[in-house]
């Protein structure tokens, strides 16, 4: 190799590089809040996409470099600390790439999470170091070292076939996915969602695991789930288990103060409470099966155009091709009662109402006809609230204010002393009806672990929900009294049926 093209691969590579950190530096908002004063410096979207792009341009990169090395001599260095410092850079490097693509396989993801953010400190150390080190040698023409003298189609070559192998195997992995083997049963066999998991089907369904990372809560942000799928003529059964130390029911309650009743919570004024709410687990669907949700995360506080800033600066959902990817959403307490899972979807992103603190982008509920669960507050404000409802028969330890068990609030009835707690949601009705009950649910927790039951049909016609078929990919995320700080994992589960 000559010493143009080398210069020229020097280049990419540090190009290469640096966007990996900046859309790693982007993705890790997503979990590590101390980053957030950054958040300013670094672009935004669908940064999982473009994330993967850079790791298969490093990786190229690299085999490419160590096979130069087996045909070439090992160059001499000229200090020690030059030395000492290339190899940090390699060091970092490998581990940086070796645990990446274990994160996206997931291979111990919760393992390898951590040692792929100390090899990017140690890459940016590197850098910083590198850097320095020709500063000292090259003073004012330190930037001509980066420079070719003279370039031209052949010193290019290797650059262009590693762009269009690196392009090819980058189409690869964005579809790559995990597969899920669904059992078929009869007809006749009932399977009863309940939670329990008790009939013999169960046992003998493929069980299949995945590692998701990221969450709020979670003893080191992470949770394995285990899913298994039945499925007769008609309908679709779902048995999904993880573990969460603590079952948690206690959504933003209403606390009675001297200045009148107050919503307790830690987060919710920005739509990212982390302490006083429910478990959730939230179930995505999709014909398609590319990374980050296929497609639909774009991450950042503005991260689609013309479309208002998120309170939290974590991101949007939003489909931005103009399909639809169904979305079950199961709340430990707001929908787990009605024995349901809230039918959802991820579409384009939807106009923002004036006035409507809350925007959220792709993220909607399906149509109902009836039923419903709202908040038992007339306005929120962090300074204070007038409940909707009061219990007619004052009670202790609720988790919910039915409709029929209430009676409208009035200033003159609030007898209730100072530190009563009164429940944040107020059932219309016992159950949603209509194209958003779709999905049949019950989750029961049990020594530190949650089992969930769902059940759906095939195909319900609808144009939010997307057919159940061998093909369809899913993607499953786990909330420890979290609103949005949800785990994840990368790459898609793909359903393949026997039927």
């Amino acid at each position: 190799m000559d010493r143009q093209t080398f210069i020229v691969l020097h280049v990419v590579a540090i190009l290469v590089v640096i966007g990996n950190i900046i859309t790693g530096f982007r993705i890790a908002i997503i979990s590590q809040d101390w980053l957030t004063p950054i958040s300013v410096l670094l672009p935004q979207g669908a940064m999982h996409i473009w994330h993967l792009g850079f790791a298969v341009g490093i990786t190229l990169l690299i085999i490419y470099y160590v096979c130069y090395s087996i045909r070439s001599p090992l160059r001499s260095y000229p200090s020690t600390y030059h030395k000492l410092i290339n190899y940090l850079g390699y060091i970092a490097l490998l581990s940086a790439t070796l645990s990446g693509w274990c994160i996206w396989a997931n291979i111990y993801s919760q393992i390898f999470r951590p040692i792929h953010q100390i090899a990017m400190w140690l890459m940016i150390a590197y850098f910083v170091l590198h850097a320095w080190m020709y500063i000292l040698q090259k003073g004012r023409t330190v930037l001509s070292v980066l420079l070719p003298k003279r370039l031209n189609l052949r010193h290019c070559s290797g650059v262009i076939c590693l762009i269009a192998v690196g392009y090819f195997i980058h189409t690869l992995t964005l579809n790559a996915s995990h597969q899920l083997n669904v059992l078929t049963i009869e007809d006749s066999v009932l399977i009863d969602i309940d939670g329990k998991a008790n009939e013999p089907q169960w046992q003998q369904a493929p069980s299949f695991t995945v590692s998701t990372i990221g969450g709020a809560n979670f003893t080191d942000g992470s949770t394995q789930v285990s899913i298994k799928a039945l499925a007769n003529q008609f309908e679709s059964y779902f048995l999904i288990s993880w573990q969460d130390e603590s079952k948690s029911t206690n959504h933003l309650p209403l606390l009675k103060t001297a200045n009148g009743w107050q919503v307790q919570e830690n987060g919710f004024y920005r739509f990212d409470e982390r302490t006083f709410y429910e478990d959730k687990f939230a179930v995505m669907l999709s014909s398609g099966c590319e990374i980050a949700g296929d497609k639909t995360f774009h991450s950042g506080d503005k991260p689609i155009k013309n479309k208002p800033k998120n309170w939290h600066g974590k991101g949007y959902h939003a489909s931005l091709d103009g399909h639809v990817r169904d979305l079950w959403h199961w709340k430990a307490v707001r929908t787990n009662d009605m024995y349901l899972a809230d039918d959802n979807f991820i579409g384009p992103p939807s106009e923002h109402l004036k006035g409507k603190r809350r925007y959220s982008a792709g993220y909607q509920a399906d149509g109902k006809e009836s039923g419903a669960y709202v908040m038992n507050w007339q306005w929120y404000s962090a300074k204070g609230i007038s409940p909707k409802r009061l219990p007619i028969t004052p009670q202790s330890h609720l988790e919910v204010l039915p409709w029929f068990g209430s009676k409208p609030y009035q200033e003159t009835q609030d007898t209730y002393p100072i530190g009563t707690f009164l429940p944040s949601v107020l059932y219309r009705s016992n159950r949603f009806e209509g194209d958003r009950a779709d999905v049949r649910a019950r989750g029961e927790w049990s020594n530190g672990r949650w089992t969930l039951e769902l059940v759906r049909k095939h195909n319900t016609h609808s144009q939010y929900d997307i057919p159940l078929k061998t093909g369809t990919c899913m993607w499953v995320s786990a909330f420890d009294h979290a609103q949005i700080a949800h785990t994840r994992h990368i790459k898609a589960i793909q359903l393949r049926y026997s039927l």
